[in-house]
């Protein structure tokens, strides 16, 4: 499983999701956002997609 991870990438609501395999973390788009009056969402900041800074995982 952990060889077939990496080559699927699939769409979610914030963009397309994926495992990297240098250390099997997930790929996402990333958002802060703020809970809005009406029951929605105000996003503060757009990250994009960021590779997880992991100096201690040696998978």
């Amino acid at each position: 499983m952990l060889k077939a991870l990496p080559t699927i990438e699939f769409d979610a609501p914030q963009g397309k999701i994926r495992v990297d395999a240098s250390d099997n973390h997930t790929l996402c788009h990333s958002y802060v956002g703020k809970a809005a009056d009406d029951i929605g969402y105000e996003i503060v900041k757009d990250f994009a997609t960021i590779a997880p800074v992991t100096p201690y995982c040696k998978l």
